[in-house]
């Protein structure tokens, strides 16, 4: 009896076990729409489906789990971050070529000094040339202390180059965004900041040619983690000071 009691207590551990790895590797982090393609990105892969959400192909990240992605449409090319099981931040930045029903591999970044935290895609001078935003954690030589940092990369022949690693913003952020908040045809780099208090603020900044300069406070004295978890709804940008 007790040995029967043990088997079915082990087979049920085995099974949650199982369970649950495949949940936490399918976790889905963004589902992004291309020419009635959904290229979804997961814990521990890509994903493409067509429009009936029929699988096309799945591409495995083992060893690396991904920590964050986003999509350059016009390139047909993913971007993520890799990382390791249990890291908050990853390690390196890879591309990924998505065409003829297949992902391909084009470079993964050996740079293990960055530690990325998120990635996205933006375009800071308005001039319709895409460039790759990607919040690091790292020294810098002017602030030699570990912060999170915003790098921004021009994409060029399917690499990516820097065109600016800035030490740091008006206050340290922990997330970042990029979005037409005055509605005048341009993105602004959105920064959810800390205040001297404590509590954070919403902080909206323009491309100056050299860096970013702080133009707006949309929101301050908050209690959130994320930009996400604001509202921007029914602000007007002119009023704010």
């Amino acid at each position: 009896m007790l040995k029967k009691v043990i088997f079915i207590f082990f087979t049920v551990f085995v099974f949650l076990f199982i369970a649950f790895g495949y949940s936490q590797a399918k976790i889905l982090i963004k589902s992004l729409e291309h020419d009635q393609i959904s290229i979804n990105i997961y814990h521990d892969s890509l994903e493409m489906a067509d429009n009936n959400n029929v699988l096309i192909d799945r591409y495995l990240m083992e060893p690396w789990i991904i920590i964050d992605g986003c999509l350059y449409s016009d390139e047909k090319v993913v971007f993520v971050i890799l990382g390791r099981e249990g890291e908050i931040r990853g390690e390196r930045l890879a591309c990924y070529k998505f065409e003829g029903g297949k992902f391909q591999e084009k470079w993964i970044d050996n740079n293990r000094q960055m530690n990325p935290w998120k990635i996205l895609m933006c375009d800071v001078e308005g001039d319709g040339k895409t460039e790759v935003a990607v919040g690091v954690w790292k020294t810098a030589k002017f602030h030699p202390v570990f912060d999170n940092r915003l790098f921004i990369y021009a994409w060029e022949k399917e690499m990516i180059y820097p065109k600016w690693l800035g030490s740091r913003l008006s206050s340290p952020f922990l997330d970042f965004d990029f979005r037409d908040t005055n509605h005048d045809g341009l993105t602004e780099l959105i920064a959810l900041e800390y205040q001297k208090n404590g509590l954070k603020r919403i902080m909206a900044y323009e491309w100056t040619g050299f860096g970013f300069r702080g133009i707006a406070i949309l929101g301050k004295n908050l209690i959130i983690n994320s930009i996400a978890e604001f509202c921007f709804e029914g602000r007007d940008f002119n009023e704010i000071h």
